[in-house]
Formats: structure tokens, sequence, C-alpha cells
């Protein structure tokens, strides 16, 4: 059964991209926002912004567009983040929490934004208020998806260190656990009284909790990490990558005890 057990390794391990984009779309899902100024409107979700000229807008439609298209499960679980089209709209670009029908709708000549702001009398107004006032300087249509390993790593080479460190030691982990595997006898011992006799014996697939306890470590840690170091709260986020690096240090060490 050795082979069953490492295909499911693997599997664990090929889904941790999936882990990663899902993440990321439910921190779009919580970061989602709009403003306005003067000038433009301003979209922003995760570590992407789009900014709109006020004298692009031509108009702006107020609810009643069905999107003939369900959301597919692949923008899940920020569902209403995504392309649509509506009846004689083609290209409609979704940044909502509502359904293009409850949206109010930016028509910028060739392409369509959706938005859904919380009050949306109060962002009306405050539109209609910028546009009296007219812009005071000339802004350009603007995507900026700055890159998220950018924001937490420029300027930052010890967060990158750690991190690398931490995945390395999540290979090293299960490399020595993998290499050692075949020759271990099915059952070890994992506690011994205080006569020196074992009395916990398990099997030895359990040893791979070890090797999992430090990479669960390295992700949550990288992860809420990476979230401190965006507010620039970069002491917690040394703390956390490091203490990834602790914890797979102890699971190294309980690792070669129960093996040798």
């Amino acid at each position: 059964m050795d082979w069953l057990k490492f295909a499911l390794l693997f599997l664990l391990l090929a889904s941790l991209p999936a882990l990663g984009y899902l993440a990321y779309r439910t921190w779009g899902a919580f970061t989602l926002e709009y403003w306005v100024d003067r000038n433009s409107v301003t979209i922003s979700w995760a570590n992407s912004r789009r900014v709109i000229p006020l004298q692009q807008i031509q108009r702006v439609i107020q609810g009643g567009l069905n999107d003939p298209d369900r959301a597919s499960w692949r923008y899940w679980p920020a569902s209403q983040i995504r392309p649509a089209r509506a009846l004689g709209l083609l290209d409609v670009t979704l940044y909502a929490s509502r359904p293009l029908s409850e949206c109010l709708t930016l028509d910028l000549g060739d392409v369509y934004v959706a938005i859904s702001p919380r009050e949306q009398e109060l962002f009306l107004t405050a539109l209609q208020e910028r546009f009296r006032l007219r812009p005071v300087a000339n802004v350009s249509a603007l995507r900026l998806p700055t890159p998220i390993w950018r924001r937490i790593f420029e300027g930052n080479p010890l967060g990158a260190a750690l991190l690398i460190a931490g995945f390395l030691g999540c290979l090293m982990l299960f490399g020595l656990l993998m290499v050692r595997f075949p020759d271990l006898p099915d059952a070890l011992a994992f506690h011994y009284n205080s006569e020196g006799l074992p009395d916990v014996i398990r099997e030895k697939s359990a040893l791979f909790l070890l090797p999992a306890i430090g990479l669960l470590a390295w992700v949550l840690n990288g992860l809420w990490g990476g979230w401190m170091a965006l507010r620039d709260q970069r002491t917690g986020a040394y703390m956390l990558w490091g203490g990834a690096l602790i914890v797979q240090f102890c699971s190294l060490m309980a690792l070669t005890s129960l093996m040798s």
C-alpha cells in the first residue's frame, strides 16, 4: 500500500496551487471597494486596481440588466468578480458583490463596468457632484494588477529568505521520510513508558503526520505573514514565518528519533 500513500501525498501537494487560487479569490471578495474623486472612479480588489477617468463615463445604467450566463464555479467565492454579458452588451466586467441586475453599470463607450456600492443613491450623488466640479487633472485609464509577491517582498529580502527556507524544509521532511519509508518496519513504537517499554505502537504511515504538520505550518503562517506584510507589519510577519521554521525543526527531530 506504500504506492497508494505516496499517490495521496502527491495529490495533496498538487492541490496547493488550487488552494492558493481559492485564497486569492477569497481575498478579493473581502477587499472589493470603490471610491470617487474629482478625476476618476477607482475600483480596488485584492492586489488589483482599475482607474476610470470621469470623462470616459458616458452614462450610468442603474440595474435592469440580466446576465444570461451563470457564474462559473471557477470564480467562487468572488462569483461576481468576473467577465459578463447582457442583452446588447457583450463586453461587461463585473466588480461586484451582487448580480448584474442589481448593479450600477458604467458605460465607457466600448466596454462596460458593473459595480455594486452599498448605497447606490449616495454613490450616484457623489458621482454627479464630481461631474459638476469638473476634473482638476487629466487621468488616464489604468489597470494596476501589482503582483502580490512584489508588494510583500519588495525591499524585504529577509521575508523571502524565510519563506524559501520553509519551503525547502517541507521538501526535506517529506523527502527524508520517502527515502526511509520502504525500509521501515510496518509498526513503530511512538512512545515508551517509564520502564523503557513501548506503550504506543502505530503503523509507519502515521509518520506522515509530522511532515504534514510542517507543511501546514508553512502554508498557514506564510499566508498570515503575507497578510501582515501587506499592512507593513513586518515584525509580526517575520515571527510567523520564523515560527514555521521552528515547527519544521521540531518535526524533523521527532521524525529522525522515531525512524532511528
